[in-house]
């Protein structure tokens, strides 16, 4: 399947605006063609305009971003599937990206540590995860992809299971339910092993709706954000397991293009993916408490697990980890983010109600 892309300009004002005031007084020497996996900006709009004005002001000119907005599917590639962008990026088509973690989990298994189910606490955990010592590693090593991580960002958040018909309160609940997930292979081991059939859709979440209508999925895993988008609220009563795993996205880009820039160059893109990063998660939870309230005002119920119902999960989840999580993503990282502390703040300092 062919990528469409599509400038961001069509898909905001302000941003073109700010691509034409930003736009360097000589001729850059350094272009960046920044893909998008996205086919709209939402929560990516200031993080965009921050990366690209802090960029090609610190850099005198001599760097200049063009951003796109693009998809990101799975393609199959001498028999493998791979994420798209990031084999443009790696090959040199483009320098710089930005994908889903369960997307670049095709290449890096490590990625799919935030589709684990409960292995991440909450979003001061996950902050704890990307800004402590793990998130540089894990974006290092995407160096054997040859593409380098610059940031973690969202474009999601924590997500939970939305159902037709009834609330998930206990592992037992999700026997015999067709969810629909975006096909990595931590989805397909867990929810196998508690009796459910994932049903994969990948991105596309158009799709949810006419599948719930003809019987084939009647869950699905969601964002509270990706509710409204997708208009669950037509055939989906309920959301449950919220805070269960986390949409996760990174940025990065083409390893020879990073690596043959000045050092001054180098350390200006990595600090303004990192600015940007936090601009972006910040408004990804911003965005999702905003939208809960609104599905929820449209009769959407959300289901809270008590202290004994989450107990029970992680009791019943244990050996799904020692038979196959473990193998999937690797033992030791997901002990070492067992052990990661919460981080003493969000990067938006808002207050989370029923996180």
């Amino acid at each position: 399947m062919k990528t469409q892309m599509k400038p961001v300009i069509a898909v905001s004002c302000l941003l073109a605006l700010l691509m034409g005031a930003a736009s360097p007084v000589h001729a850059a020497k350094h272009k960046i063609r920044w893909l998008l996996g996205h086919p709209n900006l939402d929560f990516f709009e200031a993080a965009a305009e921050s990366f690209k004005s802090e960029v090609e002001k610190g850099s005198g000119g001599d760097i200049e971003v063009q951003i796109v907005t693009a998809e990101d599917p799975w393609r199959n590639n001498q028999g493998q599937v791979r994420p798209e962008i990031a084999d443009k990026v790696a090959s040199g088509e483009a320098e710089m990206g930005h994908s889903f973690t369960n997307v670049l989990g095709k290449i890096d298994h490590r990625l799919w540590a935030f589709d684990c189910p409960y292995l991440m606490k909450g979003y001061l955990h996950m902050e704890g995860v990307i800004e402590g010592p793990l998130g540089p590693e894990l974006l290092e090593g995407l160096r054997g992809q040859k593409i380098v991580g610059l940031a973690f960002t969202y474009s999601g958040g924590a997500e939970g299971m939305a159902t037709t018909d009834r609330e998930l309160r206990g592992p037992e609940d999700l026997k015999g339910r067709k969810v629909g997930v975006f096909g990595s292979d931590v989805d397909t081991a867990w929810l196998t092993a508690l009796g459910a059939k994932p049903v994969p859709i990948i991105h596309q979440l158009t799709t949810i709706n006419p599948l719930t209508q003809t019987g084939e999925i009647d869950t699905a895993v969601v964002t509270w954000r990706r509710v409204r988008e997708a208009h669950l609220q037509e055939r989906y009563k309920y959301v449950s397991l919220m805070n269960s795993s986390y949409l996760v996205s990174v940025t990065y880009i083409n390893e020879k293009f990073y690596d043959g820039l000045p050092e001054k160059h180098r350390k200006l893109l990595k600090e303004s993916a990192l600015k940007a990063a936090r601009i972006e998660r910040a408004r990804t939870i911003e965005l999702n408490e905003t939208t809960k309230r609104e599905v929820m005002a449209k009769g959407i119920v959300p289901v809270y697990l008590s202290g004994a119902a989450h107990a029970r999960f992680q009791e019943a989840l244990r050996p799904v980890y020692e038979t196959a999580l473990n193998g999937i993503v690797g033992k030791d990282l997901i002990e070492r983010i067992r052990k990661t502390n919460d981080s003493p703040k969000l990067p938006s300092g808002i207050e989370l109600v029923g996180r």
